[in-house]
């Protein structure tokens, strides 16, 4: 945005629109129709915000505007000062959308004007919302991924940008190429939990977890740990795979196993193993996470002393419940 001194000492903004702002609004002559409408706190605010001029102004204007229902370029101008004041605001997002299809405004030019907010305002709800939805109106995916890739150097474990990825991928099928994008962040940083998600969803959502491809995927996963075995995210993404039908749970725990070997005090080995025998349970499987957890609880992670105690007491329930089974 390029800004001017206007008549009388004001500022002009060029905005992305046709239309120019010119500030203070009500000394501008394009504004000189409309009513500000001020903020209602109510008779008594008990704690009244202390906005800056400018920002009262913007929102007094943009309240008449909405009210009057006004769908035009100074309107949609006034938008983007108001999103530039509080990117958040999603009415402001809102009457925005509502005033490009009524206008029928380019697009793909709006495009342009959400990334440059996204480089202020990324971790933003409403930013991505509108993103998705006037790409969903252009029906062609763009450079969306390219878009989703550059917010994800910045921030690689931004939710917003990866929900956004993920409904390009599916509205547009363009997984190819997904998986070996998804590996590049690991090996760039292999505790990313985001990447570890997006290669589940990858996953689940071209091939699925036949039998191959979930060998395949074990294998990833243990070589990872190999690096770094308490690192929690691929140990989360076996719990995944282990949710899914024929999960080799032997293969697993043998490979689970060999882990502790080089690492006995390896927790989240340990806590991994407590579950597996939880949700594969046989008598000796059980007795030994059972050590595990007073193991866990007295020695090696006494902080979550808690919850070891928990997983404690549902494993010599279950071990209880097959007993007398049997």
């Amino acid at each position: 945005t390029t800004q001017q001194a206007g008549e009388g000492g004001g500022e002009k903004k060029t905005m992305s629109t046709p239309f120019t702002l010119e500030f203070p609004l009500s000394t501008a002559p394009a504004w000189k129709d409309i009513e500000p409408v001020p903020q209602d706190d109510g008779p008594e605010p008990l704690v009244p915000i202390s906005y800056s001029p400018h920002f009262v102004e913007v929102m007094d204007y943009f309240r008449a505007i909405l009210r009057k229902k006004e769908y035009s370029e100074r309107a949609l101008a006034l938008t983007e000062e108001v999103i530039q004041v509080n990117p958040a605001n999603y009415t402001g997002w809102l009457f925005r959308r509502e005033c490009l299809m009524m206008l029928k405004s380019d697009l793909k030019k709006e495009l342009a004007f959400i990334s440059k907010v996204a480089k202020q305002s990324s971790k933003n709800y409403q930013l991505w919302h509108h993103r998705r939805v006037i790409v969903n109106e252009i029906g062609e995916c763009g450079e969306e991924l390219d878009a989703t890739a550059k917010a994800l150097l910045e921030d690689p474990k931004n939710y917003h940008v990866w929900a956004h990825r993920q409904w390009v991928l599916q509205k547009f099928n363009l997984f190819k190429g997904e998986l070996k994008y998804v590996e590049s962040l690991l090996r760039v940083d292999i505790r990313n939990n985001s990447a570890w998600n997006q290669r589940f969803f990858v996953v689940k959502n071209t091939s699925g977890f036949n039998k191959e491809i979930q060998n395949r995927e074990v294998e990833f996963t243990f070589k990872s740990l190999e690096k770094a075995p308490n690192n929690l995210s691929p140990w989360n993404y076996l719990r995944g795979l282990m949710a899914q039908n024929g999960f080799n749970v032997d293969a697993v725990k043998r490979l689970a196993a060999a882990i502790l070997k080089k690492d006995p005090k390896c927790t989240e080995c340990l806590s991994f193993l407590i579950d597996v025998a939880l949700k594969f349970p046989t008598v000796p499987s059980l007795q030994t996470a059972a050590k595990m957890c007073t193991d866990l609880k007295t020695n090696l992670s006494q902080i979550r002393e808690k919850y070891w105690e928990y997983q404690e007491h549902k494993v010599k329930s279950k071990l209880q419940e097959l007993r007398t089974s049997n």
